[in-house]
């Protein structure tokens, strides 16, 4: 019998998948992930910073979020941001149910944009982790991962 995602979750031997971006580990070929929880937040951010058409085989897979930052400045693009992550959160990851989206700007350079959400997992909803992410920054340079 096959063993639940939760059993997976609560034993410290098993791995849930790969931790992004893929880097070697001490024991593994690649880093892992030891929960749900945390291949959540590795899923959650390669998506949102996946741009639709970059993923050879899924054209589809992504989200606008980094065009959308680059778009006016107002205060319409809290909204704009949040909608764009839930749309494709839910359209993506639904086991992901995001709670709550912050969008922050950086005192010193106020073009760096951060988002940072409030997230859980259908295994456990009352169980939340927090995850900011730098949208901010033109494709092609290195952004805070």
């Amino acid at each position: 019998m096959a063993e639940s995602a939760k059993e997976i979750d609560l034993d410290p031997r098993k791995y849930v998948g790969l931790s992004f971006p893929l880097k070697a580990d001490n024991n593994n070929d690649f880093a892992l992930t030891k929960n749900s929880l945390q291949q959540a937040a590795h899923n959650l951010k390669n998506l949102l910073l996946t741009y639709p058409g970059e993923r050879v085989g899924q054209p589809e897979f992504g989200s606008r979020l980094r065009a959308i930052c680059f778009e006016l400045n107002d205060n319409s693009l809290p909204v704009q941001i949040e909608t764009e992550i839930r749309r494709a959160t839910s359209l993506w990851l639904p086991y992901i149910a995001i709670k709550n989206v912050d969008v922050l700007t950086d005192e010193v350079n106020s073009n760096q944009i951060y988002v940072k959400m409030t997230y859980a997992t259908n295994l456990d909803s009352m169980a939340t982790e927090s995850l900011t992410i730098n949208v901010g920054t033109i494709p092609g340079e290195t952004t805070d991962y």
